[in-house]
């Protein structure tokens, strides 16, 4: 993504600019990150079209053997750092 593509502004100076945010994220496909004073919060500002393409290309990458070998490694990891009930107690629990 270009630099001039991505701006970041506080609450109330996106807020009084509203109607000219949306209208530059629709037509220039940008992105405005929003901030609020006094808090680490931040959300973005994206075109539907955007997020849609995102979440197509999330979509596409999380179908691939490598998306399935990660997965599957993560829960080998999980297996592992999770303590084992001994056959007793996790009898019993149920």
């Amino acid at each position: 993504m270009s630099q001039g593509s991505f701006q970041s502004l506080d609450l109330s100076s996106a807020s009084a600019a509203l109607e000219r945010l949306f209208e530059r994220v629709i037509r220039c496909r940008g992105r405005v990150e929003i901030t609020a004073d006094g808090s680490e919060e931040t959300c973005v500002l994206i075109s539907k079209a955007e997020l849609r393409e995102l979440e197509r290309a999330l979509e596409i990458l999380s179908d691939t053997d490598s998306a399935a070998q990660m997965r599957q490694q993560i829960v080998r990891l999980a297996d592992a750092l999770t303590p084992q009930q001994p056959l007793a107690s996790a009898a019993s629990a149920v």
